[in-house]
């Protein structure tokens, strides 16, 4: 099964909960009605450090890592994420996922990765 990890970053304007409401209401809805091949949309937000007790086991000493939430977009095979890339590359499809976006995260810190 494909799958595409993104690490985003929300915009220092805005709240971690207006973040979350806001992708989870609005931005969500958007990319599922644009990508019909996706099968899978998990998003896992992470906590700011002062809102952890302790460290944790095993925790770098970088310091805070600079993403708010690390989503997983999944595929049944390499046909739905060959269409979804396609559809991706459409310039109204971007455009309408990049004004979007502008609402509420940090487009340029995006990072996405393909996983197995």
């Amino acid at each position: 099964m494909p799958k595409l990890i993104a690490l985003i970053c929300k915009k220092s304007s805005i709240s971690a909960e207006d973040f979350k409401t806001y992708y989870e209401a609005n931005h969500v809805p958007l990319i599922e009605s644009l990508f019909p091949t996706l099968t899978g949309y998990k998003r896992t937000y992470l906590l700011e450090s002062n809102m952890l007790n302790d460290s944790l086991p095993l925790e770098s000493e970088g310091g805070q890592t600079p993403f708010d939430v690390i989503t997983e977009l999944t595929f049944d095979d390499e046909e739905g994420l060959n269409q979804f890339f396609a559809k991706g590359a459409d310039e109204e499809v971007v455009e309408a996922i990049r004004k979007d976006e502008s609402n509420f995260l940090d487009g340029e810190k995006t990072i996405m990765y393909r996983v197995d």
